[in-house]
């Protein structure tokens, strides 16, 4: 399969994940609970999803949301599945000296980005309940929001799991 070069790399990666698991724009569409047209339009670099959507593609297709954003997939593309914690503890095994100084940074910062985000979901959290007009456009932002704060968990489930995977690591040592 060539690779359309004038197509982004979200956009080249639904078309051929789709086409590799068989199914048409219509039954994408009806899986992501969205119009053919908003598929269509993504596949065609016109419009790029909304988060909610590409974290449900990531899912769908099983693929890991760094490479599904990242990487033109290809027929002959091994990539990561959606959630692997097992890619995380390989690359761990191949390192040789890790550095405390960075691990104790990681952890720190770690810390600090789930303290501010706590924060956050406390007062998004409050200024959502004093909302009184729900107009399309609030529930639009208020639906990116969630998206965004899921995003956020997932990142920082997986500092967790690269804390534990480097503990495991040095205990092993």
């Amino acid at each position: 399969m060539m690779m359309n070069e004038n197509l982004s790399t979200i956009s080249h990666n639904i078309r051929f994940l789709r086409k590799k698991k068989g199914i048409n724009q219509e039954q994408l569409a009806q899986l992501l609970v969205v119009k053919r047209s908003n598929i269509a339009a993504y596949e065609a670099k016109n419009v790029e999803p909304r988060l909610r959507i590409i974290l449900n593609m990531a899912k769908l297709f099983n693929i890991d949301l760094e490479v599904f954003l990242q990487h033109k997939l290809e027929e002959s593309s091994e990539y990561a599945e959606f959630g692997s914690k097992q890619v995380v503890v390989e690359s761990v095994d191949k390192i040789e000296k890790v550095d405390k100084k960075a691990i104790t940074e990681f952890v720190n910062k770690s810390a600090q980005i789930n303290k501010i985000l706590i924060g956050f979901k406390t007062f998004y959290n409050f200024r959502k309940t004093q909302l009184t007009d729900m107009s399309t456009s609030k529930k639009k932002i208020l639906s990116d929001i969630d998206n965004f704060i899921n995003l956020m968990d997932h990142l920082l489930a997986h500092n967790e799991t690269m804390i534990k995977a480097i503990s495991t690591h040095n205990d092993k040592r």
